[in-house]
């Protein structure tokens, strides 16, 4: 017999600090842990006491950047591509000038390439030499230094257990990236309300930042800390949902960036909705480049619309649900039967196993958050088996393991009582640690685990409860 969730068995002390919301209404908080009272009694979702990532001025006002400003040698920080068709030698010139102690030509070099051989095959759903983090984004950098930069840092630091010498750069050469980053949005931010972003930024200083942003996701993930990311997700928000005007349209690199950043955002709001909310979540659309996946991506953000708005009246019956899955399985698949992408039976099968188990999980997320089905429901067994059959099956597939990180925390929350699921659970997000080099994972890991301990059914209430203590919990 299962236990249901007790919000005081995870955090028995107060906070230290009055939550943002009584800090932002100006009155005094009681600090309880893990919702202060009176956010309670007055029906508001309590933030909690964690981080408040927040940039100002292009000066950082929270976090390890507090008090940074933007370097002002980098005003040249988008230089026109001509001026950058340069050999490696000329480039690191200009690199050492921006960030002291920067690899040299042949490292860069070497730095660039690995990042292009074995991290962007990870970044998208089905490898191949059309791979737009290759063809589109890596040639892109050689005109943008703080692209560059962002792509330097990631290698280095994915490198560190073979060639630690070349990662001593890397916290300077985030620094740079991050408050070049905020500089651009101080702009959009300073007119917010009476200026659109593409008022104010043109489209290639846009592309630069969304990129540097996905790009500079996966070294913050590299690290035990996913709070920073989720401050680039609301900038990369306003950015997008502020630029998708016809000349954007016109660009495959925009439109990429796009959807890109809409898988990690529809994903990341299952688990982190509280301080970002589901009204801006960027969307990837049917016509994006690499949105294979954008039919699931709908349905699973209408399910995580569902659970914020509480609106049972809203709520389609399970069987029209199931519907709408199986609909966006079908669509899925002839959508993908075209592309070159897919060309050979092995990366269609791995194709196939990556909507099934994504299709599956979204209807567990859905089973358990919006119709609040117990482990008692058959539904509920029938998925979770099938789930975590289909997850056996892709788990040796070195191509796929890197995208089961969903589905697979998806399918932890469903093994609260049998160990030898918990054991499956442990080892795919040991392969998938392995595999990507994002020790991030460690902290799904660690939730899985306290979940388990507690025996709870109501991962999303402990979710929140880690997300207002300033623990986001990313498993994307």
């Amino acid at each position: 017999m299962t236990s249901k969730i007790s919000t005081t068995a995870f955090v028995a002390e107060r906070g230290t600090t009055d939550c943002k919301s009584c800090a932002r209404r100006r009155i005094r908080c009681d600090r309880a842990r893990p919702s202060c009272l009176k956010c309670m009694k007055r029906s508001i979702e309590c933030p909690g006491y964690g981080l408040n990532l927040r940039w100002a001025n292009a000066v950082a006002v929270r976090g390890r950047f507090k008090g940074m400003k933007y370097p002002k040698d980098l005003s040249q920080a988008n230089v026109p591509a001509k001026e950058w068709s340069k050999p490696w030698a000329e480039i690191a010139v200009t690199i050492a000038k921006i960030v002291p102690g920067a690899p040299n030509a042949r490292e860069i070099e070497h730095l660039v390439t690995y990042y292009s051989e074995k991290v962007a095959g990870n970044m998208i759903w089905v490898d191949s030499p059309q791979n737009p983090y290759r063809r589109l984004v890596v040639p892109k950098a050689k005109s943008s230094p703080i692209m560059l930069l962002a792509i330097l840092a990631v290698s280095a630091e994915h490198m560190a257990a073979t060639e630690p010498l070349l990662r001593t750069f890397v916290p300077k050469a985030c620094d740079v990236v991050v408050s070049s980053i905020a500089h651009e949005l101080s702009k959009v931010t300073e007119f917010l309300g009476s200026k659109e972003p593409r008022d104010v930024l043109d489209l290639e200083t846009v592309e630069w930042i969304l990129a540097s942003m996905l790009i500079l996701s996966n070294y913050e993930c590299i690290g035990d800390s996913s709070a920073a990311w989720c401050s680039h997700r609301l900038g990369a928000r306003l950015l997008i949902n502020g630029y998708s005007d016809s000349r954007a349209e016109t660009s495959e690199l925009f439109r990429f960036l796009r959807a890109q950043f809409g898988i990690h955002d529809v994903l990341a709001s299952t688990t982190t909705s509280l301080y970002l909310g589901t009204d801006d979540v960027v969307l990837p659309k049917a016509g994006d480049p690499e949105a294979l996946l954008s039919e699931y991506m709908r349905l699973i953000h209408q399910q995580t619309v569902c659970i914020m708005n509480k609106a049972p009246q809203n709520i389609p019956c399970p069987a029209t649900l199931r519907m709408d899955f199986e609909k966006a399985r079908g669509f899925t698949l002839m959508k993908a039967a075209t592309p070159v992408v897919l060309d050979g039976e092995f990366t269609r099968l791995t194709f196939i196993n990556l909507v099934d188990v994504h299709h599956l999980a979204g209807l567990l997320y859905a089973y358990r958050c919006v119709y609040k089905f117990t482990s008692q429901d058959a539904e509920i067994a029938y998925t979770t088996l099938q789930l975590f059959e289909k997850l056996q099956s892709c788990a040796t597939n070195d191509a796929l393991i890197q995208h089961l990180t969903w589905p697979a925390f998806i399918a932890g929350t469903e093994c609260n009582n049998c160990e030898k699921r918990q054991r499956l659970i442990s080892n795919w997000y040991s392969n998938i640690i392995n595999k990507t080099g994002f020790r991030n994972y460690r902290i799904v890991v660690s939730f899985l685990e306290e979940l388990w301990k507690h025996r709870s059914e109501n991962w999303l209430e402990m979710a929140k409860v880690w997300e207002r203590d300033g623990k986001p919990l990313l498993a994307v």
